[in-house]
């Protein structure tokens, strides 16, 4: 797995199923990420993680990302992901969320650094796959301890850490401290650093990488609603000066129905009608910015099949 000088999908639970990782990865995304998945829970119920963990061969190069806090159960849940024949495992060590901070695993993990290395060899010794983590600066407000946890995670192994320069208490508000991003190449100069937060706009990735040198740069909530943003982004990268920086100006309104409809299409082949519910969240994302959103999102609840979801994108895009 070579990291650098890529773009990669975040792992986002309850959005970055395999439909929408496809679709990203057609639309400019170098590497894609599975949702998160309970290294605990991949054990004891295997068959109600498959879903969270299915892809198809045209979303490589892919990873797997597990939770937990157990170095065991990350090693017994690590040789499950392989056998799945992913081509990387990342660790989750970034989340907010109470309900997985509460179990001492996701951002709760930054508070000791030694179990973060554990973590890892552990993840290295079940998979045998490269071994990424995801981070944040730090639990706490004031106890930025992001350097510490990138020096385990790197002297135990991983090939590459993603930063998310907010604290846990944060969660996504204010903003990203790029400046975070910086210090952490700075310091691992020779390591793969993954910068990760508040890129919105096509411009804002060559922006990260002017102000911070990181390798690589990780997407997550601008591309929902948006796998388009991508395209623009290495546009925007590559021809900085001349790119637009309007998010929207990738999608032209006809490619934006085509790959809507597309998306809704293969979320009922998947799921039937539970799939359609589903993207109702998705019809929001794609929704921004048009004429006519606020009419198009109250229309939602009332899409329940997809004869209905394919009417109502039809009459608003």
């Amino acid at each position: 797995m070579d990291f650098k000088g890529k773009l990669l999908l975040a792992p986002m639970a309850g959005v970055t199923d395999t439909t929408f990782r496809r679709l990203c990865r057609e639309n400019g995304a170098d590497i894609v990420v599975t949702e998160m998945v309970s290294a605990k829970g991949l054990l004891c119920n295997p068959v109600r993680s498959e879903r969270f963990l299915a892809y198809d061969e045209a979303e490589r190069p892919i990873g797997a990302q597990l939770f937990g806090s157990n170095p065991e159960e990350i090693e017994r849940a690590a040789t499950q992901v392989a056998a799945r024949k992913f081509d990387f495992l990342d660790i989750n060590m970034g989340c907010p969320a109470r309900k997985v901070t509460c179990g001492g695993s996701g951002s709760a993990i930054l508070s000791d650094p030694p179990l973060a290395g554990r973590i890892i060899k552990a993840a290295i010794r079940g998979s045998g796959l490269p071994v990424t983590a995801k981070i944040r600066s730090g639990f706490c407000a004031g106890q930025d301890n992001f350097l510490d946890v990138a020096a385990e995670l790197f002297d135990a192994g991983a090939v590459a850490v993603t930063l998310h320069p907010r604290q846990r208490g944060q969660m996504f508000s204010g903003e990203a401290n790029w400046k975070h991003i910086a210090s952490l190449k700075k310091t691992f100069p020779d390591r793969v650093v993954i910068g990760n937060g508040d890129v919105r706009l096509p411009d804002d990735a060559a922006r990260m990488i002017a102000e911070t040198n990181c390798d690589a740069i990780m997407v997550g909530r601008a591309a929902m609603g948006n796998p388009w943003i991508f395209t623009a982004l290495k546009t925007a990268i590559t021809h900085r000066d001349s790119v637009r920086t309007d998010p929207n100006f990738f999608s032209p309104p006809a490619d934006r129905r085509s790959l809507i409809l597309r998306h809704g299409k293969e979320m009922f082949l998947l799921h039937g009608n539970r799939g359609i519910i589903e993207m109702r969240k998705h019809l929001a994302w794609y929704s921004r910015g048009i004429p006519g959103a606020a009419a198009f999102r109250a229309d939602l609840s009332r899409i329940t099949d997809h004869d209905s979801f394919r009417k109502t994108v039809e009459r608003h895009f």
